[in-house]
C-alpha cells in the first residue's frame, strides 16, 4: 500500500494527490482544443495541480491523433510499403531529411496535418508518387515560354505592333511597362 509520502504533491509539497476522472482538455498550437473525456488523473487536493499519469499521457497523445487526423505509425508504414520504398528513399522523394520518416515511423516525430493529407494522396494515386520519385518536372523547360507574335495579336488587339529588324514584336515601344521582346 502506498504510504502518504508517496502521493505528496510535487508541485506544492504539501497536499496530497488523490485519484480522479476527468474531461482533460487540451488546447494545440494552432488554437483548437482537444477533449479526452474520463481520462484517469492524479489531483493535489491541496494546490488543485493535475498529475497525469503514463496511461493516460498516452490516451491523450490518441486522442489528439485522432482529432487532427494524424497518421499512426503504422499507417505510415503502410503507405510507405505500398509505394515499395524504404525509409530513407521515401524521405528523399518527398524532400524531407533522411532520418524524418524513420522518426515518423517509430513515433518519435509525427508529420504535419497537410504532410498527412499529402501522404494519404501520395498512397491513394500512386502514379503523382512515381511521378515526384521521377521529379520529372525536371525533364519540362522550367523557363516561360515567351508569347508569340501572335499570342501577342491576340492578347492586344487594339495596339499597333513594331517589329524590328529582327522581325520581333516590340511590345515595349507600344506598352513601356512591358517591356517584352518575343518573335
Amino acid at each position: 500500500m502506498n504510504s502518504e509520502q508517496d502521493n505528496l504533491c510535487p508541485i506544492c509539497g504539501t497536499g496530497q494527490l488523490r485519484p480522479q476522472q476527468i474531461d482533460y482538455t487540451i488546447t494545440l498550437d494552432d488554437g483548437n482544443k482537444v477533449t479526452t473525456p474520463n481520462l484517469q488523473v492524479e489531483i493535489c487536493d491541496h494546490c488543485g495541480e493535475i498529475a497525469i499519469p503514463a496511461k493516460s499521457s498516452t490516451l491523450i497523445d490518441k486522442t489528439i491523433a485522432e482529432q487532427t487526423e494524424q497518421l499512426s505509425p503504422q499507417e505510415l508504414e503502410h503507405i510507405r510499403d505500398g509505394l515499395n520504398v524504404d525509409q530513407t528513399e521515401m524521405s528523399e522523394i518527398l524532400g524531407l531529411g533522411g532520418k524524418t520518416y524513420h522518426r515518423w515511423e517509430k513515433g518519435n516525430q509525427v508529420p504535419s496535418r497537410s504532410m498527412g493529407y499529402y501522404l494519404r494522396i501520395l498512397a491513394e494515386f500512386p502514379e503523382v508518387f512515381e511521378w515526384l520519385r521521377a521529379r520529372t518536372w525536371r525533364k519540362q523547360n522550367r523557363i516561360v515560354v515567351r508569347p508569340t507574335n501572335s499570342d501577342l495579336l491576340e492578347m492586344f488587339p487594339d495596339l499597333p505592333p513594331t517589329f524590328n529588324e529582327s522581325g520581333y514584336v516590340n511590345i515595349r515601344s507600344t506598352l513601356p511597362s512591358l517591356a517584352l521582346l518575343v518573335k
